[in-house]
């Protein structure tokens, strides 16, 4: 699927303001933070049900929301210091996604390429995984993509509001390295 001119547009524009200057919250990108239930047997995470709020108070997935597929997604983690597997970046036309890492460590990276949104342009970045147990909610036309952290595999389960169309995929890509992005992968060592 193709970049349409009004994401071109935007892409275009986030080349002339570096990308730390384009950092912070996307706009309807929601964050749930998981409760977890412990005692001598195990733990039990609710985490994605009807009614659900996310950590500012709003509602995490809107009541007229539909399901259409549940996925699961493997990345190897690599070695190394930073192990530094890289999937990044697709977007959809309309699919929502909503991702949790349930293994390993992950650094999420979305970019805004709503060329109506106030927030078009930014770059907001989540740690997920077994350090950070949260679900996060993605909009259509937010690129997204991951990084792993460490040295375990990432496991991603991830449901969406659309079913997978191998004859019409509603998956676009754009390169991890994409220098309109100009986003900084490295892990900063302090």
């Amino acid at each position: 699927m193709q970049l349409t001119p009004e994401m071109e547009e935007a892409l275009t524009r986030m080349a002339a303001t570096p990308a730390l200057e384009r950092t912070g919250h996307i706009d309807d990108v929601k964050v749930k933070t998981f409760r977890k239930w412990c005692d001598q047997r195990g733990y039990f995470i609710e985490q994605l049900k009807r009614g659900d709020r996310d950590d500012e108070g709003n509602i995490f997935m809107p009541e007229q929301t539909n399901f259409a597929q549940m996925s699961r997604s493997l990345a190897y983690a690599r070695g190394g210091n930073p192990p530094e597997l890289i999937k990044a970046f697709h977007w959809h036309k309309k699919q929502w996604d909503y991702w949790d890492v349930v293994q390993g460590n992950a650094r999420v990276v979305l970019v805004d390429l709503r060329s109506e949104s106030a927030t078009c342009g930014r770059i907001q970045t989540l740690i997920l995984g077994e350090n950070s147990p949260a679900m996060v909610a993605i909009p259509p036309y937010v690129a997204h993509g991951y990084q792993v952290l460490d040295l375990r595999d990432v496991v991603l389960n991830y449901y969406v509001t659309e079913p997978y169309d191998p004859t019409a995929p509603d998956e676009g890509r754009i390169a991890w390295n994409d220098p309109r992005i100009g986003f900084d992968w490295t892990i900063q060592n302090i």
